[in-house]
């Protein structure tokens, strides 16, 4: 932020302007050292010198540096033009210019130039500072050459300007020009890093916002801290939208309302993108603290679970549409045309950014589903249950949509079909995660393509009524737009003058009228029926059928409204446009010509060929776009009066609503949407256009399959990059580690398929791309040669035409008069150049006239067709950012003598070629998305059945068990399978052998280990018995007077010991008693409170058990009396490792486990266990106690295993011992 405000105080103008002065004079000085070096170059010298003798190798050198440099040559001998390097600029004299360096200015461009004289040769070195075109359209713009100047800042001042402006000189210090700075908005280095400086601000602060937000979710206040993360993304999208914060030091296209505008939240296409990742940003923290949620705690009934189910589920589908309307907002309320994704090769900038919006709100959407039904499964409600509420919620939904017109039924079960997945996606196999991913995103891509083919009619419908509104019109917007300036024009034409002054009184009108024509009636205006009527000092210089005079001063009196200062409307019937212009032309002093012109245009009647670089970009175009793909239909009283399109009307209208002044959508049955308008009772209004066919959707629902794949799979590498970073422990060499860790952990199935998929996808690929180059080279190489034979065919007409000829200039009067029958008959252009390269006709002669291109011939054409005598050639031509295609034939007389040189360009090749190629990778993404997904699912399908004897196999493997009979598997083929299970069985086989052997081994071991136990301790009360007995009778052989008192407290030491043998008995029968278990339901809370009871009245010990659960009763699958026994020796172990006259204290907590379980905690603040003695806790007869016999947690450990269970303990020496139990929850099946 201080980096973004310091710029913005510090950056003044004149600091921009120095550093543009700065890199406009060294591309300058780059140009002059590349010229200099040129001139200097004594080889080539001596071949422009004698450059008639070696004319191919000049032209060579000529293409090399317009091409490569940028630098336009030309060649003049004795003043006169020989060779030139482009037809765009063809300077026709090398006088006026200096030796050094020259500034020029044209009317339509500025250069500097340098001069090179050679004897009587003289070379002229062009380049292009800026350009100035007198018509506005995407393809010509007022800027600097791009090899100059990439700058959309900065404009060449003008001896007016007086304020801050900077002088360009050349490298020897000659001034050229000077510069100054636009005025508004200027983007330069500076802007873009303060641009990005006010990103990174905003970025820092919602990282910071978010690291607050997360520590005081972490803290337990979740709530607060998703208020604030919401709080923080709100207050920076208010500060945006209120403040234009970015929009005002970046003059980027994202920016311009033009380009997109919905409202006043989404104003531009920037205010949707920042808003959607705003969305993305808060549901992804959702999603990071998913866990954190816990409905559970305040929803425990059954009734408002559901309630709350279907809130949820409800929400999912509100925010689907939400999003869809929303983004259907880009195609409706957008004036890219780059929205049909079956024009592949026509999607621009804005067109990728739509579509990572789009990509961007499924990850959104697909991860609220996530936290939706994340909560929802936390309620613990059945399957059966929650699919009857989704089935219910989509069923309510969709009669909802009913009810608001809305018929978007198979949007919603589609939708319905992915919470469903969603849903149950987690209890899957990890080897179908994957399959289901890629249903996901066929449904949501199938779903968008859906809502794209009806957003998309919607615009159509919009065009279709406004292109009807036109044709309602009184006006015609357009034309009007250009009679102002065709007044203008014919006022000043010198030419049109010339040819009254030669021909006057006995002018050929019909001359006239073509050259208005052709020179002001092109393009736009074309569709118009044209009559011309002309009067030389009031004498009619034609044959007309009254006096046109007063026929139009009537007109001008009573049936017009003037629109210009010689232009009137007439007013005429409904659809229909009529002009006429009075215009007195001075030819002289003496002589004056008046001019009556008439136009008259039905609305709807095509007009011919008119080039994309004449169309000026001011025109409503809209109506000219409807028009190209609509059929019409007028009906005057009821009948069909004319039509136009592929639709056919019926003779009547009478099928048609009769409301009068409404637009009426029209859906029939046919494959055409209509849009009908009554503006009277009189009259009908019909435009049609064809409905997007099953191909075109399928094309669509391909397309957007591959992006969202693609964009979803960079999403998951992404997040889990993310997942790793945040690891505390993260470290940079440990990346290996987690490459091998993520491939190990890749099941074997899953290998299969993504070999499988990879191998198909990467086949596809390279098959793909082959057939595209290979497809498109043919047909490229099909329409050259069709071009070639086109332009081949009519120069041969047109040298059998002029063959008769008797004169050069009745043969160039023939060839141009038949070449403009041609033009009109075969709706192509022509140019007819001499064989010198110089224009003498045009189809177009507007483009001349607006010193688009010169009237020289293309260069490299002429070098083809001239010097190395081809009859054809096909040339690539480019003016502006307009390419385009030129066919050039060289016209001979009988003696095969080059007459002219014939020209075809072709204006429309760029879109021909567009559309091949559009549709050559349709046909291909469609045939292999199909493949892609159904080998996606036949590789799972395949994988499964590769895998499925593995999985029978290791499912065998883990069942097998040496106490047991083992089964034998059978298996048909003798294969590798076959082999692996002949050795599962044979091992199986010999595990049984080794496991009778084991069986002895350890009952014989288990015997004498338990003999050695019991002799061990029956031994140690024997001793004292045996020993007691041994005085017992020598005192009595000894008649000691003591004998009845030694007798009795020998008796009662030996009742002890006998009761410590009766002891020892039970603790070795209970534990022989360990597999006759009885399993049953057990509630596990009533018994812990019974082996609590049993030990709460000892004055020492404070024990108290906490229910961690939402449950009040606890079951658990066991024998009732091992559990309890379980919980009295471990809780008889906590007392007994007290700390003397310590008061013990014992916490037994009770908590929902993972996977279905409880967790017992116990835990005790004793001596500890010492860490030498942990390894042995569990085994027979080990004990820390006096008078243990080492069979209590033995006991625990067996008796919690056979139920499923797991034991473990934690232990800190003088802190106390915690013991871990995991029960599985009881299952009702």
């Amino acid at each position: 932020m201080v980096t973004a405000i310091t710029l913005q105080n510090v950056v003044s103008d004149k600091d921009i302007l120095n550093f543009e002065t700065a890199n406009l004079e060294s591309k300058i000085h780059e140009k002059e050292d590349l010229i200099d070096h040129l001139f200097t170059d004594p080889i080539i010298l001596k071949t422009f010198k004698n450059a008639e003798k070696y004319p191919d190798q000049s032209y060579r050198i000529l293409e090399k540096y317009d091409k490569e440099e940028g630098i336009k040559l030309f060649i003049f001998k004795n003043h006169e033009l020989l060779l030139w390097s482009s037809n765009i600029f063809v300077p026709l004299t090398d006088g006026g210019l200096k030796n050094t360096i020259n500034y020029i200015t044209t009317n339509d461009r500025t250069f500097i130039v340098k001069k090179k004289e050679i004897g009587n040769t003289t070379v002229l070195a062009y380049v292009t500072i800026k350009k100035y075109f007198n018509i506005n359209n995407e393809y010509f713009t007022k800027a600097f050459s791009p090899l100059i100047s990439k700058s959309n800042n900065i404009e060449i001042a003008d001896y007016k300007d007086i304020g801050n402006i900077k002088n360009i000189y050349s490298k020897n210090k000659i001034y050229l020009f000077s510069i100054k700075l636009k005025a508004g908005q200027v983007q330069n280095i500076f802007s873009i890093l303060q641009t990005l400086s006010w990103i990174l601000a905003a970025i820092c602060f919602i990282t910071l916002s978010y690291s607050i937000s997360k520590h005081l979710v972490n803290k337990g206040k979740t709530i607060l801290g998703v208020i604030l993360y919401l709080t923080s993304l709100v207050i920076l999208r208010y500060i945006d939208l209120n403040s234009n914060w970015l929009s005002i030091h970046a003059n980027l296209s994202i920016f311009n309302p033009k380009n997109y505008a919905y409202n006043n939240m989404f104003p531009n296409i920037w205010g949707l993108l920042i808003t959607v990742i705003f969305c993305f940003l808060f549901i992804l923290f959702l999603h990071s603290i998913k866990v954190k949620f816990s409905i559970e705690r305040y929803i425990k009934n059954k009734v408002p679970k559901i309630v709350f189910t279907v809130i949820a589920i409800l929400s999912i589908y509100f925010f689907f549409t939400v999003l869809y309307r929303t983004l259907g907002t880009l195609i409706t309320h957008s004036t890219t045309t780059a929205v049909d994704f079956t024009k592949l090769v026509e999607l621009n900038m804005f067109t990728w950014i739509d579509l990572f919006i789009l990509c961007l709100s499924l990850i959104t959407l697909i991860l609220y589903i996530d936290i939706v039904t994340s909560v929802i499964r936390k309620l613990k409600i059945s399957d059966t249950i929650l699919i009857n509420i989704h089935l219910s919620c989509l069923i309510l939904f969709i009669l909802i949509g009913t009810l608001l017109k809305e018929n978007n039924g198979l949007v919603n079960i589609l939708l319905a079909l992915i919470i469903l997945i969603r849903s149950f996606n987690s209890l899957l196999k990890s080897r179908y995660r994957l399959a289901t991913h890629i249903v996901v995103i066929i449904l949501l891509s199938v779903i968008f393509s859906i809502y794209h083919g009806h957003f998309y009619k919607m615009k159509k419908l919009d065009n279709m009524r406004l292109f009807i509104s036109n044709l309602e019109a009184e006006d015609d917007i357009n034309a009007v737009s250009l009679y102002t300036e065709i007044e203008k024009d014919i006022l000043e034409d010198a030419q049109l003058k010339h040819l009254f002054k030669i021909s006057l009184p006995n002018t050929n009108t019909q001359t006239i009228n073509e050259y208005i024509e052709q020179k002001y009636l092109s393009g736009y205006l074309s569709k118009y029926e044209f009559m011309g009527f002309y009067y030389h000092n009031n004498k009619e210089l034609g044959r007309y059928k009254n006096n046109k005079i007063e026929e139009y001063r009537e007109k001008v009196i009573k049936n017009s409204l003037k629109i210009s200062n010689n232009f009137y409307r007439l007013n005429s019937e409904l659809g229909t446009h009529e002009y006429f212009s009075i215009i007195n032309l001075p030819i002289d002093q003496q002589n004056t010509v008046s001019l009556y012109l008439n136009l008259k245009n039905r609305s709807f009647n095509n007009s011919v060929p008119y080039p994309e670089i004449l169309v000026d970009s001011r025109l409503n175009n809209i109506e000219v776009a409807s028009f190209n793909n609509s059929s019409i239909g007028l009906f005057k009283d009821g009948n069909l009066i004319t039509q136009y399109g592929k639709y056919n009307y019926p003779s009547h209208d009478n099928a048609y609503p009769n409301k009068v002044g409404e637009y009426i959508n029209l859906d029939t049955d046919d494959k055409y949407f209509h849009v009908m308008y009554r503006p009277n009772s009189h009259t009908t209004f019909l435009v049609s256009n064809p409905k997007e066919t099953a191909w075109e959707y399928l094309a669509t629902a391909s397309f957007l399959f591959l992006v969202i794949f693609i964009f979803f799979s960079f999403y998951s590498i992404i997040a889990y990059g993310c997942k790793i970073l945040k690891n505390k422990s993260f470290k940079v060499r440990s990346l290996k580690y987690h490459y091998l860790y993520l491939v190990n952990s890749i099941q074997y199935s899953s290998r299969i398929q993504t070999l499988f998929i990879s191998s198909i996808i990467l086949a596809i690929l390279i098959s793909g791309i082959i057939s595209f180059i290979s497809i498109n080279m043919q047909l490229s190489y099909n329409n050259t040669l069709e071009r070639e034979k086109s332009v081949m065919d009519i120069s041969k007409r047109l040298e059998n035409i002029v063959s008769t000829a008797a004169t050069a200039e009745e043969r160039e009067e023939r060839l141009i008069y038949y070449l403009k029958l041609l033009s009109e008959s075969l709706s192509k252009d022509f140019s007819l150049y001499s064989k010198s390269g110089r224009l003498l006709y045009s189809s177009q002669p507007k483009i001349y006239d607006l010193n688009i291109l010169s009237t020289f011939m293309n260069a490299n054409a002429f070098r083809k067709l001239s010097l190395l005598k081809k009859s054809e050639t096909i040339e690539d031509e480019r003016v502006g950012d307009f390419k385009y295609e030129s066919s050039y034939a060289t016209i001979r007389d009988e003696n095969y003598a080059t007459i002219a040189y014939l020209g075809i360009p072709n204006f429309n090749a760029q879109r021909d070629d567009n559309l091949n190629k559009n549709l050559l990778l349709n046909t291909l993404i469609n045939i292999y998305s199909l493949i892609i997904i159904g080998f996606g699912f036949y590789a799972a399908f395949v994988a499964n059945k590769i895998t499925e004897p593995l999985n029978l196999i290791s499912k065998k493997l883990a069942q097998t068990n040496l106490g047991q009979q083992n089964e034998p598997l059978f298996w048909q083929r003798n294969d590798e399978i076959g082999g692996l299970i002949k050795e599962y069985n044979l091992m199986i086989l010999k595990l049984g052998d080794y496991a009778n052997k084991i069986k002895d081994n350890e009952r014989e071991s288990t015997w004498r280990e338990m003999a050695q136990q019991v002799a061990h301790e029956i031994k140690n009360p024997l001793t004292p018995m045996k020993l007691g007995i041994q005085q017992l009778t020598k005192s009595y052989h000894d008649n000691d007077v003591k004998f009845e008192e030694r007798f009795k407290r020998i008796t009662a030491s030996f009742i002890e010991q006998i009761n410590s043998l009766t002891h020892i008995a039970k603790e070795f029968s209970a534990f022989a008693k360990l597999p006759d278990t009885k399993y049953e339901k057990v509630n596990l809370l009533e018994k812990l409170n019974k082996s609590i009871g049993v030990y709460i009245q000892n004055p020492q010990a404070q024990i108290r058990l906490t229910n961690l659960t939402n449950d009040a009763y606890l079951f658990v699958e066991a024998d009732r009396d091992q559990l309890l026994r379980t919980f009295n020796n471990l809780l008889k172990n906590a007392i007994e490792a007290g700390f003397g006259k310590r008061r013990i204290k014992i916490d037994i907590s009770i908590s929902d486990g993972v996977n279905e379980t409880y967790l017992v905690k116990i835990k005790d603040n004793g001596l500890g266990i010492p860490q030498d003695m942990r390894a042995q806790i569990f085994e027979i007869n080990f004990t820390t106690k006096s008078s243990g016999t080492g069979l209590g947690l033995v006991f625990v450990k067996k008796t919690i295993e056979a139920m499923g269970g797991t034991v473990q303990f934690e232990s800190i020496e003088e802190h106390g011992t915690t013991f871990y139990i995991v029960l599985p929850k009881y299952k009702t099946n």
